[in-house]
């Protein structure tokens, strides 16, 4: 029995603009699909945007691309006509209603199957490629690399939240993209996109991939606020799941602006230490405290060496755990608007980490414990006492957004891949030293000559270098073949690696190179 909950949304960027794909598509369409559809314009009216066959193109490419991804894998489509706009800048390929006709054709031809969903609450429709599709599938001879999102794909996003109303008049926050004019924002807009854009095009031509991974694909638990439990993400790591864009929040270009996408961000922190760029080496660096350092920049003053570890200890917490639990705390307080949903962020967090322990072993933490470890952080760190609990996190963010442009342009323009996670940054360990030297000038330039400590727990060059000054005893090449033991390369790894390295040679592209 099909899975429908084990689904994704419809790619309405899903693109190639190869001629053997093209011609894979075609022949399909001609075959089956012309007598359904007529590509003539219609003459009482302006000529489409989008034709019933480029829809197609793009339904059925995303269709085979999960099925590479996952057999049992779903695409979950809306039925409904509102759910496609054609003017708007977050619709490249003007994708319309249309579509509707596209599948129906092929439900009809026996080549799909759907469960139909609930749109009035809020559950769209799955579909999924039946046996006669899946054969046509197997005859692709091209390169899946040949298939990724479309290059124009809006990069630049404006995101604000709306309520609406279910069938049950429940009320459902919403997230939702909101239309622009490039003049719009207070920054040369145009300009962040070409270098976002260029950056794209960077990762596009980057092996990036978890060499500890037999499959492409990570599973990892989450805890869906909606249904209030903790639930299974699948993760794909496949190339064309690299797109990374810049989202602003809350209808304000001066709130947010980070970069979100990239399967890197979606992966649990462990398994990032096994990242390899282009099979290389990488090393993680992170920004220690970050914005909690920045607000005591913003204030102009020397982020303390460690605001966590409080003078006082409160029962029944172990000094261990009452550093991990106020820095915990300080940062949903920083996101939060007030103490209730500091609160209630801090402990879905600490229930999520405590779920697999025993009653006795888990720690309650009820309102008065919260109140008296928050009321000591800010008794010990007064000067940034207006930045909690106030819903400054957002405005933190763009500061944060703006460091994390400058050590994207900086990499981009030289042609060195690096993986942003917020407030660290992933590259290959050879860019280590540049990359903790452009961390330091970027958050220099935003807020000022303070110190904001970073961190770097993996063992690299640059520490067995750092170790041998230090200590001239220390034994450099057994350090140096320490660095490469802690590589793993799966079977898995290097068949996904070999196929990268392949593509790129028969296409006659290149690895990037810094220049």
């Amino acid at each position: 029995m099909r899975d429908i909950d084990y689904s994704r949304p419809l790619d309405v960027h899903r693109f190639s603009d190869y001629p053997e794909v093209d011609e894979w598509v075609d022949a399909f369409w001609n075959e089956h699909l012309v007598p359904y559809f007529h590509d003539s314009p219609d003459k009482r009216g302006p000529k489409s945007k989008s034709t019933p066959k480029r829809m197609f193109k793009v339904l059925f490419l995303d269709l085979y691309v999960a099925w590479l991804e996952d057999p049992d894998l779903c695409l979950g489509v809306s039925r409904t006509d509102s759910a496609y706009k054609v003017n708007t800048r977050y619709n490249r390929l003007h994708i319309s209603k249309k579509i509707i006709g596209v599948i129906d054709a092929l439900l009809e031809l026996g080549f799909l199957n759907q469960k139909l969903g609930v749109e009035g609450r809020h559950r769209v429709t799955r579909i999924w490629p039946l046996n006669p599709l899946v054969e046509y599938f197997k005859t692709a001879a091209f390169s899946a690399f040949l298939i990724d999102v479309h290059r124009h794909k809006e990069c630049i996003v404006l995101n604000d939240k709306v309520v609406t109303y279910d069938a049950d008049e429940e009320e459902i926050e919403k997230t939702i993209s909101v239309e622009y004019e490039d003049t719009d924002a207070p920054f040369d807009l145009p300009k962040a996109r070409q270098q976002l854009q260029s950056y794209n095009a960077l990762l596009r031509r980057t092996f990036v991939d978890v060499g500890s991974e037999e499959k492409p694909v990570v599973i990892r638990e989450y805890f869906n606020r909606k249904t209030e439990r903790f639930e299974e993400r699948r993760i794909s790591l496949r190339h064309d799941n690299k797109f990374v864009r810049r989202i602003f929040y809350r209808g304000d270009w001066n709130l947010g602006g980070r970069y979100h996408g990239g399967w890197w961000q979606q992966i649990p922190a462990e398994l990032r230490k096994d990242i390899l760029i282009n099979d290389e080496h990488t090393v993680e660096v992170d920004y220690s405290g970050f914005h909690v350092a920045l607000a005591y920049g913003l204030e102009r003053l020397q982020p303390p060496e460690d605001p966590y570890t409080l003078k006082e200890l409160f029962e029944p917490l172990t000094a261990k755990q009452q550093r991990s639990d106020v820095k915990l705390l300080a940062l949903t307080s920083i996101n939060a608007s007030d103490r209730e949903s500091a609160f209630k962020a801090f402990r879905q967090e600490k229930n999520k980490e405590q779920r697999f322990l025993t009653t006795e072993q888990k720690i309650s933490y009820p309102d008065v414990l919260l109140s008296k470890l928050l009321k000591r952080f800010i008794t010990e760190n007064q000067p940034i006492e207006h930045y909690l609990c106030t819903d400054k996190g957002v405005e933190l963010m763009a500061i944060d957004g703006r460091i994390t442009t400058h050590i994207i342009n900086h990499f981009t323009d030289k042609q060195i891949p690096i993986l942003t996670v917020h407030d660290s940054h992933v590259v290959q360990s050879q860019y280590e030293q540049e990359l903790m030297d452009q961390m330091v000038i970027a958050t220099q330039k935003e807020i000022g000559d303070y110190v904001v400590k970073k961190k770097q727990e993996k063992i690299s060059p640059r520490m067995v270098l750092s170790f041998n000054r230090m200590d001239k005893s220390f034994d450099i090449v057994k350090g140096f073949e320490n660095v490469q033991a802690s590589i793993t390369r799966t079977k898995g790894y290097k068949f996904r690696a070999e196929k990268f390295m392949r593509f790129i040679t028969d296409r006659g592209l290149s690895l990037p190179a810094p220049n």
